[in-house]
């Protein structure tokens, strides 16, 4: 009679071992926090006021500064010309043309940079409203403007979303790589909002 042995095969306990769990899902990452969110903030919201109100006051002063002092150039100059003759008439007369040229180019200058500036406010992300803080007398202080308006907006974003956050738990989150950054978001809302900085909502503004 044949015996057969009996050989133990090799048992694989993988196969009935529970399958892996799903890794954990990264948790959503913060949503970008918009001008009116910190204006809600009534602490944010008064300072807002305050500036507005400050800046306000200021353009007012300087405008009726500027106009006073219009008004009184304008009685020096009548008061030249009555004591003028003709030649001298002629040669004021001239020199006032050329002068009124030169502020017209100036102006054309200025409207010029403008947009070239609102253009690059666009391109960094940063408010339009921006626009009216910015020295256009020529292109070097120009730039040199808005190089000081973006350090000055941005470090003030920042002071307002640490504010915002103190105290808060610190929230895990991926940033992909198109998000914008809490500066972008922030002038974004600005811009849709119409909400200006201070030096924006000045009536006297030029």
């Amino acid at each position: 009679m044949t015996r057969y042995r009996k050989y133990a095969l090799p048992l694989n306990l993988q196969l009935f071992a529970d399958p892996p769990a799903d890794p954990p899902a990264d948790p959503p990452a913060d949503p970008p926090i918009s001008f009116d969110d910190l204006l809600k903030d009534k602490a944010h919201q008064s300072e807002f006021d305050k500036r507005i109100a400050k800046a306000l006051e200021t353009a007012k002063t300087k405008w009726d500064a500027e106009s006073a002092a219009k008004l009184e150039e304008a009685k020096t100059e009548a008061g030249k010309l009555a004591k003028m003759n003709a030649d001298q008439k002629a040669e004021y007369e001239r020199q006032q043309r050329e002068t009124k040229l030169s502020e017209r180019e100036a102006e054309i200058t200025r409207r010029e940079l403008r947009a070239q500036a609102l253009e690059t406010l666009a391109e960094k992300g940063l408010p339009k409203q921006l626009a009216d803080l910015l020295d256009y007398t020529d292109a070097d202080k120009t730039n040199a403007s808005i190089a000081a308006a973006e350090t000055a907006f941005r470090a003030a974003v920042e002071a307002g979303v640490n504010e915002r956050l103190k105290g808060e738990p610190p929230k895990a989150g991926n940033k992909g790589p198109g998000t914008s950054s809490v500066g972008e978001n922030f002038a974004k809302a600005a811009n849709d909002s119409g909400k200006a900085p201070a030096a924006a909502l000045n009536p006297w503004a030029q």
